[in-house]
């Protein structure tokens, strides 16, 4: 059975497919969506794992853009987002199931066989109209998360308009197929049954204080003089001379990444800060994944999870790293008291912060080089605080391996350029700027924005800080040029 894996993060993807490849699968790493695509051409994959933080991929469009071309290889999303939404809008465009991260391995493992057998055996695929699904096998129905009891009849009812999603059904089948009845028989059995489907599966508002359907989300339709049909109508398929329906904006398409599509509804420093925390927390479920899987295969094995040491100083990393967003998001959300002045040194900021993350240049993941003027004093805001921890919490917990960061800063213009630049320490690749930040970019600028100053990213790893600045009132001025191992 071929995996095909697309992640990014080398620790975790390298854990998960030796995991995978233990059970008995044979697993295929893509890092971005070219080798995705590619492999695609090359093979026919049995089932594909989908990380939805899939550098400056969003997941979920390149799942669309996948079913949008006929590619009906089962996908597994993997995510760190937990909202039901995210859950439902990825169904709605094709994914066989999700799973929330930090996850379990044992589920995992359980979730890919149980799509590869619902993938062998038809009779065991669940049936999905918009959030509304069905487990043929279990007779158990929910939506929204929430269970349906339905009678054995509401049952066989509700799995054959499902079946025939989008399309219209007539009484006379749906008496034939459910009751047996004999074609041209009149009954009104089916738009009872119908009724009792409606108050147990349809949403319902208050309107004048009358209960009414929730036309906005209904499901169920009548078909005048016909019968009913689930869901919204189906598009004729293409080449057939009619008009594609247009299909909701909701279902078809992803939600816009976050803080790219619409900058024009960052308000103020306070969403910006919330979006950043939110984006941080999602960012330190990917390295407490690794941890959590590592151990629980490690504890299934009896301890003998690998003998190679770059596995056990992978994980060690993982856990590193998982620390290090961790005091990211509280540098983020910690008070910082007021400050006594307006402007603060740049070098007594920087080594604050680099302290607060000093388990990076003990465990070895980041190695800093000095190169600013001692003299220079910038702005004093906690703002700033706050900006540089998450450029170098991000910095450090997105790239997978060891980085060295070069931190520039001079006067010019009345001002301070202040740049960071990464490089990896050893060999190897590193994350590059537009990938680190890009979800993230434009939340970044509004905080930037807000202490009067500008940013810009250099090159494919280097990102520029202009900051209102000043100098000291000192006949010395002198660099810093030393390396930290």
């Amino acid at each position: 059975m071929s995996i095909l894996l697309a992640d990014d993060d080398v620790d975790l993807a390298s854990f998960l497919s030796k995991s995978l490849e233990s059970e008995g699968y044979e697993v295929h790493i893509a890092p971005d969506e070219s080798v995705v695509l590619a492999e695609l051409q090359r093979q026919n994959y049995k089932l594909i794992i989908l990380d939805l933080n899939f550098g400056k991929t969003d997941g979920l469009r390149l799942l669309e853009k996948l079913r949008g071309e006929g590619v009906t290889t089962p996908v597994i999303i993997l995510s760190a987002r937990p909202k039901v939404s995210d859950r439902i809008q990825s169904l709605h465009l094709g994914a066989d199931d999700y799973v929330t991260k930090p996850f379990s391995f044992q589920e995992l493992s359980a979730r890919v066989n149980a799509v590869l057998r619902r993938k062998a055996d038809p009779s065991l695929n669940i049936l999905r109209v918009a959030d509304l699904e069905l487990e043929p096998v279990t007779r158990r129905a929910m939506r929204s998360g929430r269970e349906l009891k339905l009678s054995s009849r509401e049952f066989h009812l509700l799995h054959l308009l499902m079946r025939r999603a989008g399309t219209e059904v007539s009484r006379q089948e749906l008496l034939q197929e459910v009751w047996g009845s004999q074609p041209g028989s009149d009954s009104n059995l089916v738009d009872v049954y119908v009724n009792y489907l409606r108050r147990k599966i349809e949403h319902f508002v208050v309107i004048r204080g009358e209960e009414k359907i929730d036309e906005e989300n209904k499901l169920i339709h009548t078909i005048r003089g016909v019968g009913y049909r689930i869901g919204p109508e189906a598009a004729p398929a293409k080449g057939s001379g009619e008009s594609v329906q247009p299909v909701s904006e909701s279902v078809r398409r992803p939600a816009p990444i976050s803080g790219l599509s619409r900058p024009e509804q960052i308000s103020s420093h306070q969403t910006a800060l919330r979006a950043l925390v939110s984006s941080v927390a999602h960012d330190l479920a990917q390295p407490l994944t690794g941890v959590r899987c590592f151990l629980e295969v490690a504890a299934m094995r009896k301890g003998n999870v690998s003998s190679a040491p770059s596995d056990l100083k992978g994980v060690e990393q993982q856990a590193d790293r998982a620390i290090v967003l961790t005091k990211t998001i509280t540098a983020l959300v910690r008070e910082i008291a007021a400050p006594s002045g307006h402007w603060v040194s740049l070098h007594g900021l920087l080594e604050q912060i680099f302290e607060d993350f000093a388990v990076l240049f003990q465990s070895g993941l980041l190695t800093l080089e000095r190169r600013w003027d001692a003299l220079i004093q910038v702005t004093s805001s906690p703002v700033l605080q706050q900006l540089l921890s998450l450029l170098i919490g991000k910095l450090a917990g997105k790239n997978p391996k060891p980085i060295t960061l070069t931190v520039t800063a001079g006067m010019k213009g009345g001002r301070c350029d202040l740049e960071m630049r990464w490089a990896a320490s050893e060999q190897g690749s590193v994350q590059d700027a537009e990938t680190t930040f890009f979800n993230d970019f434009v939340y970044i600028q509004e905080m930037v924005s807000s202490i009067g100053g500008e940013i810009s990213l250099e090159g494919e790893t280097g990102i520029l800080l202009k900051l209102p600045a000043t100098l000291q009132t000192s006949p010395l001025s002198y660099q810093h040029s030393l390396t930290d191992q």
